[in-house]
This record gives structure tokens, C-alpha cells and sequence, in this order.
């Protein structure tokens, strides 16, 4: 082998480590992104069951005041 096609391959050696570095370093920005999004998704999901959770109580208050309301009608004689 030549001193040239050694330092070409020396060259091309140098380039890839440099590339996989690049890209490992992108791929733990990916992943604390990833982990970042995944914790905001988790909380607004937490959030999202606790508000639906109070409406359904809510619904459930008001529709038993309606039922009793309508049941103070039906006991009323209005022939």
C-alpha cells in the first residue's frame, strides 16, 4: 500500500468517527428531547383526565338537581 492510499484511508477513518460522534451527540439531543415532550405529554394527559374527571362530577350534580326538580313536578297535581 502506498503513503497515499494510507492517509486517504486515515482521512476517510478520521471522517467517519467524526461523523458517528456528530451523530451520537444528535441522538442524545434526541433523546432529551424526546423524554422532555414525552413528560409535557404525560402531565397534559394528567391534566386533561383531572378536568374531565371534575365535568363528569359536575354533569352528575346537575343532573341529579334536574331529576329532583322534575320529580317536585311530578308531584304536583296541575289537572
Amino acid at each position: 500500500m502506498s503513503f497515499e492510499a494510507l492517509k486517504q484511508l486515515d482521512d476517510r477513518i478520521q471522517a467517519s468517527v467524526s461523523r458517528i460522534q456528530q451523530l451520537q451527540r444528535e441522538n442524545e439531543e434526541l433523546a432529551k428531547r424526546l423524554a422532555e415532550n414525552e413528560q409535557r405529554f404525560n402531565e397534559a394527559q394528567a391534566r386533561s383526565n383531572s378536568e374531565r374527571q371534575q365535568h363528569e362530577t359536575e354533569r352528575n350534580e346537575i343532573k341529579a338537581r334536574i331529576e329532583k326538580i322534575l320529580a317536585r313536578f311530578d308531584g304536583l297535581n296541575l289537572d
